[in-house]
């Protein structure tokens, strides 16, 4: 039996714990880091914490190489953050195939990030504020107005006109059209002629890219933070 190891992670004012042995991951809440660290039988020397606070610049590394923090990325132009947590979830959507090269796309409440990796690095990314947006003018709609994607991909000049109608008329399909169209027009030097695949709920945005003909492949975000956590585990030398 191989010994336990865990990776920490704080949100929302708690911090879940990540245990992991013998391949078997089980989440544990406690109060802080300190807490975690002390109540949770494992040593400190095989945990590691997922900070934030701490941060490196592209291109980087999906993974730290040996224990310690894992830490979100900054990139300075265009501005954008990525997470530690988002390392994890990328880490395991590669995990089968981790010289993959193209685009991977994570939808969170509040923003969408668009990351190119490649060689087992990320290169680059940008972030589209599209759900807090949508959120904002009433609207928690995943189905989307296809005239109103292709009008704003076509003319995103005419963005808040077309939002301003949107919203005065309750049509919420048309608010996550318009601002689907000027996030896929934004993002088109991202999903142009690369592979792309969505971590979580895939909906609205295969469909959307779809309209574009590119196929991308769902990966269970479930599935992808279990092999991530594995990943890193092997990545720092606390599995085999």
């Amino acid at each position: 039996m191989s010994e336990p190891w865990g990776a920490l992670l704080g949100e929302g004012g708690r911090v879940t714990l990540y245990a992991v042995k013998d391949g078997d991951i089980r989440a544990h809440d406690f109060a802080s880091v300190g807490d975690a660290s002390d109540r949770s039988g494992i040593a400190s020397a095989r945990l590691i914490t997922l900070d934030a606070a701490s941060r490196s610049m592209p291109p980087t590394a999906t993974l730290i190489d040996a224990p310690g923090v894992l830490g979100a990325v900054q990139q300075s132009s265009p501005t954008a953050l990525l997470p530690p947590a988002a390392r994890i979830l990328i880490a395991g959507a590669l995990a089968a195939q981790p010289d993959w090269d193209g685009i991977i796309i994570l939808p969170e409440s509040d923003v969408t990030h668009w990351v190119h990796v490649s060689a087992r690095e990320i290169v680059s990314f940008q972030g589209a504020m599209t759900g807090k947006l949508a959120a904002a003018l009433g609207t928690t709609d995943l189905t989307f107005d296809e005239g109103g994607l292709s009008d704003t991909m076509s003319r995103p000049e005419r963005l808040a006109v077309q939002l301003n109608a949107a919203v005065l008329t309750d049509a919420g399909e048309a608010v996550l059209g318009h601002l689907l169209g000027a996030e896929l027009a934004a993002m088109r030097v991202y999903w142009l002629g690369q592979e792309v695949r969505i971590i979580g709920d895939a909906a609205p945005y295969a469909a959307a890219l779809l309209l574009q003909g590119v196929t991308a492949e769902a990966v269970p975000r479930a599935q992808a933070w279990q092999a991530g956590l594995m990943a890193l585990g092997q990545a720092v030398g606390f599995t085999d």
